[in-house]
């Protein structure tokens, strides 16, 4: 029996719907490249409104069971199947997800739930994107569907896992996040100071309910008036195959590249992928510096980078909800050549 909610259902899909989750993959990355664009080049006109739809429009088919040590009934409940979009978070679907499986749930006595997520035992990270994390997990090769285990009790430790008690949560990681990304373009907290209360809760509801034209149009309000005027891109690096832990590291990500040519630049230019993995993660590229090293992959919305890609075209056509463009590096698992990126 179907239900309400986008993609969900408790029974078990269809070849054909297992089929259609490929339609539902993000478009190759066209980047516009960066040609006539400089310091005073208006941020808002470099948006490609085409481009980014088919960018951030990808969905990933999950298949969510009750954890089994958790299951109070004599027999075991259907798992629900989501079609979630790439950038919705985890707990927006957390109270469809107790709805269905409150009936077999061990009473709490007045105690609040614990709720998480694992893959194959490992804890998914819920304040970051569902895109981000097939991203760490899977590179391109997602599987339809993935499975994944929830629970509403035992959650790991904060050091492995942020704790998720309610909505609340949920709303002060992902503003914290947006907050943070506006900052960091504009160097200053200014700009979300000004937006109405009213805005900021409409974006809190946007983001909730993956309303991404809705969160585009109060994004734009927040964007630096020229590429001159960043400060920096909000950019996260998602480092996979370093260690068994899903790492992160937010490093500055200059707008402009203005080396000189004889350090590898080309004069006040728009950064591209390559400039930034130079400045923040140099033992990723072999030794020219102008390629990866072998075994290494970076990625976004579930493709592959070129790494002549703009930062800028980034920022604007493939970020998530939260503001932030998030890379994902895959590295030949416990490799001793990027041991220096795990440090």
């Amino acid at each position: 029996a179907r239900r309400t909610l986008t993609g969900v259902t408790a029974r078990s899909p269809s070849a054909a719907e297992l089929a259609s989750t490929r339609a539902h993959a993000p478009a190759l990355l066209m980047p516009h490249r960066a040609a006539g664009v400089g310091a005073e080049s208006p941020l808002e006109g470099l948006i490609e409104e085409g481009a980014r739809q088919s960018v951030v429009s990808g969905k990933v088919l999950l298949r969510v069971r009750l954890a089994c040590d958790e299951v109070a009934a004599l027999t075991e409940p259907a798992p629900v199947f989501l079609l979630a979009p790439r950038l919705a978070y985890l707990p927006c679907f957390f109270t469809e997800l107790h709805d269905h499986f409150k009936p077999y749930l061990a009473s709490l006595k007045g105690e609040s739930h614990e709720v998480w997520f694992d893959f194959n035992g490992t804890p998914m990270k819920w304040h970051y994107p569902v895109g981000v994390l097939c991203d760490v997990l899977f590179g391109t090769e997602v599987p339809s569907p993935v499975d994944l285990t929830l629970h509403f009790r035992g959650c790991p430790s904060s050091k492995e896992l942020i704790p998720f008690t309610g909505i609340a949560d949920f709303k002060n990681a992902v503003l914290g996040a947006f907050r943070q990304a506006v900052f960091l373009q504009q160097g200053e907290a200014k700009a979300w100071m000004r937006l109405p209360m009213q805005q900021q809760q409409k974006l809190w509801e946007a983001i909730k309910s993956t309303d991404i034209a809705t969160t585009a149009e109060l994004q734009k309000q927040l964007l630096c008036p020229t590429l001159g005027k960043c400060k920096s891109f909000a950019v996260r690096v998602h480092l996979s195959g370093l260690t068994d832990q899903h790492a992160v590291l937010l490093h500055p990500a200059a707008a402009l590249d203005e080396s000189p040519p004889d350090r590898g630049g080309a004069g006040k230019r728009p950064a591209t992928v390559l400039d930034f993995l130079r400045q923040a993660l140099p033992p990723l590229l072999d030794q020219g510096a102008e390629r990866l090293a072998a075994g290494v992959e970076v990625l976004t919305q579930g493709v592959h980078l070129p790494l002549d890609t703009p930062l800028y075209w980034l920022a604007l056509n493939a970020a998530y909800l939260d503001h932030f463009v998030h890379l994902v590096v895959r590295t030949p698992s416990n490799n001793s050549a990027f041991s220096p990126i795990a440090r």
